[in-house]
């Protein structure tokens, strides 16, 4: 996709999301929209998916550690072609297979289940190790929200996969402002973490 088109896979997958968080009457309302413009660049661009084939073995992977944003991953799967973009207008109803907190188990195009804050940067720097493991060339792309980014597990896992020299997996840490971290309180310059030996440079919409 070219730039423009990114643009508006970004849009429509902001109207989705909006019909998807309607549908139920009530859901996390920004948490899901701020995460749009990511999502069409990873969708629209970069990764590796088979709608028609979800668990397709050299996938790559996402996984939402912020799993309430559930609604944005429903209408960027619905809008791939995972499966009819109205089956995720049943968003968190009785038999639904779209819970407000994403699962694997339920839903096409959900790598891993998450919705307790911090688990999911555990799972998805385990499923990169299993993917190096076995030889895949594949890419886990993980989303952890700014005030879950307190949480010492999250920490565990960056430490984890330092020391396991896990080049195939991308964490993004969403910056939204509503939940507070101390490192992500300071100003948005490029930072280097001597603790963790990592570099962290923050990612404007307008970078994106």
């Amino acid at each position: 996709m070219n730039e423009k088109d990114i643009k508006v896979l970004a849009a429509e997958i902001r109207l989705e999301t909006l019909k998807v968080i309607h549908s139920r009457g009530f859901g996390h309302v920004g948490g899901s929209l701020d995460l749009a413009d990511l999502m069409a660049v990873l969708y629209g661009e970069v990764m590796k998916f088979d709608p028609k084939n979800p668990r397709w073995e050299d996938r790559d992977w996402l996984v939402l550690s912020k799993g309430h944003a559930g609604p944005v991953a429903y209408a960027t799967f619905g809008l791939m072609g995972f499966y009819p973009m109205e089956d995720a207008y049943t968003l968190n109803q009785p038999g639904t297979k779209f819970p407000s907190h994403t699962d694997r188990k339920l839903t096409p195009g959900v790598d891993l289940t998450t919705g307790s804050l911090g688990q999911g940067v555990s799972t998805a720097t385990g499923a990169a190790l299993g993917n190096k493991i076995d030889g895949r060339d594949s890419t886990v792309y993980c989303v952890i929200g700014d005030g879950e980014a307190d949480e010492g597990q999250v920490w565990e896992g960056f430490h984890f996969a330092y020391a396991h020299k896990l080049d195939n997996i991308i964490y993004f840490i969403d910056n939204n402002g509503y939940g507070r971290c101390l490192l992500l309180g300071m100003k948005k310059t490029r930072l280097s973490n001597r603790v963790f030996f990592w570099m962290f440079d923050f990612v404007t919409k307008e970078r994106i």
